[in-house]
């Protein structure tokens, strides 16, 4: 597998990684600011997400920012959209890497399966809704661009339409495949919708990447410590989306889903546009109603 990458310089450019306290995120954070680029950190905890923009101030020229939100509710994450939208007119990239992985099924603050919701439902609004920053930043000859960390556990996955939510015999693994293919068929219909605007939208397998992820207890948390030793390290994991985010090579590309930093080809269900064109839609009416459930409330 490629395992390295030298990140050109990012000077000048505001790069957005949510999911920035620990893993691949914060190795993305970290060498994104390194680089040059002014990074936003998206994280969770306030704690943890100080400690890593600590961390990854010690190298960077720029002194990355911290926004807080967590992504199992949607209100929040709209929210930090605006937040960044107010303090950011221009954004140069954006890199959706916050993910998780449930051993049991659980439901978002909104009602949601929170694989679902965390690992789809979150970056499609969080995108949508910070489109006017990435336009204004798209230059002809240098789009903005939007990255979005899928898996090729995707490729054991189909998007069941009856049953979005795992209501009927959850398992962890089927949730999370089906989250990863929402993830490329999310990429690729934006992909298809973002023409004439300067912004390109890709998707990437990180590896199998020894993070905290698999830590769920019980057998599955057994087999993920005896195979960590074998996986990859999370600075390794980080090199694909740092150069689906910043490589020259594929100034233009978009629509595409990369693997060891070459173009691969997909779950062919990804490819379906039709498919594509209803998840869509049904995230939309997921995301409406649940932030005009939120604006109930308050």
């Amino acid at each position: 597998m490629a395992n390295s990458y030298t990140v050109p310089s990012q000077e000048g450019r505001i790069a957005i990684v949510t999911g920035a306290n620990s893993g691949i995120g914060l190795w993305t954070a970290a060498r994104l600011a390194k680089a040059g680029a002014k990074v936003i950190m998206l994280c969770r905890n306030r704690a943890k997400g100080e400690a890593a923009q600590n961390l990854v101030r010690r190298s960077a020229p720029h002194a990355p920012d911290l926004m807080l939100a967590d992504f199992s509710r949607l209100a929040e994450v709209r929210d930090a959209a605006a937040k960044i939208l107010e303090r950011y007119p221009r954004i140069h990239m954006l890199v959706n890497n916050a993910g998780l992985f449930s051993r049991h099924r659980e439901l978002s603050a909104d009602g949601y399966e929170m694989t679902f919701a965390v690992n789809h439902l979150a970056p499609f609004l969080f995108t949508n809704t910070l489109l006017p920053a990435l336009e204004r930043a798209g230059e002809l000859q240098r789009h903005a661009r939007i990255v979005t960390v899928a898996s090729k556990a995707a490729d054991r996955a189909r998007i069941d339409f009856a049953d979005l939510m795992g209501n009927r015999n959850y398992n962890m693994f089927k949730a999370y495949n089906q989250s990863k293919l929402a993830n490329i068929l999310f990429t690729k219909e934006l992909a298809r919708r973002l023409p004439p605007r300067p912004i390109g939208a890709n998707c990437l397998h990180p590896g199998v990447v020894a993070t905290r992820i698999g830590n769920k207890g019980g057998l599955a948390n057994l087999v993920w410590t005896a195979i960590k030793p074998f996986l990859l390290s999370s600075e390794r994991g980080a090199v694909n989306s740092l150069f689906v985010a910043t490589s020259p090579e594929i100034e233009g590309v978009s629509g595409a889903y990369f693997v060891e930093q070459k173009t691969a080809a997909p779950n062919p269900i990804a490819n379906d546009e039709e498919t594509a064109a209803r998840l869509w839609l049904e995230s939309e009416k997921l995301v409406e109603a649940a932030l005009q459930k939120a604006c109930a409330v308050a």
